[in-house]
C-alpha cells in the first residue's frame, strides 16, 4: 500500500471561476483526461494548515497543454496536479495554479476537482473542514 499524505484543510469561498472556465467543452474534456475520470464543473478551494510542500506525486502541466491560448485567457502559466481521495471515498484531483512568479496564489491553498459536487453532496459551507488524502507514488 502506498503511503498517504494528509492534505486536509478548511473550505474557502470561491469565485465561480472554475465553473466558468470549465464551461469551455475542450477545457473540461482535457481536465477529465488528466484526472482519469468524469469531473463536476467547478472547484472547491481548500486552505491548508501550512504551505503546501509538493512531492514527486505532483505533476506539472503547462497551461498550453490545457488549451493553446489558456495562459492568455487565465494569466496562469501552468498547474501542479495530484490525484487525491476526498472524504474517504471520492476521487479527486488537487491542483495549484502557477501564475508568473506565482504571485497572488496562496502557498497554503489547493483547489479540488471531484467526481461529485462536493458542497452539495457533503453539505459543505465555507469554514468547514474537509478530509483530503494524497496517495504518494
Amino acid at each position: 500500500m502506498s503511503p498517504r499524505r494528509d492534505l486536509s484543510g478548511i473550505v474557502q469561498p470561491g469565485r465561480g471561476l472554475g465553473a466558468r472556465l470549465m464551461s469551455d467543452g475542450a477545457v473540461a474534456e482535457r481536465l477529465e483526461e488528466l484526472a482519469g475520470f468524469s469531473i463536476v464543473p467547478g472547484t472547491l478551494n481548500v486552505r491548508l494548515p501550512r504551505s503546501l510542500e509538493r512531492s514527486p506525486s505532483w505533476r506539472y502541466v503547462p497551461a498550453a497543454e490545457i488549451k493553446p491560448d489558456w495562459e492568455a485567457q487565465t494569466g496562469q502559466v501552468g498547474y501542479f496536479l495530484a490525484p487525491v481521495t476526498i472524504a474517504g471515498r471520492y476521487r479527486g484531483l488537487a491542483f495549484q495554479a502557477v501564475e508568473p512568479g506565482e504571485r497572488g496564489y496562496p502557498p497554503d491553498q489547493i483547489e479540488l476537482f471531484c467526481e461529485i459536487h462536493l458542497r452539495g453532496e457533503l453539505g459543505l459551507a465555507d469554514g468547514d473542514p474537509i478530509a483530503v488524502w494524497l496517495d504518494e507514488a
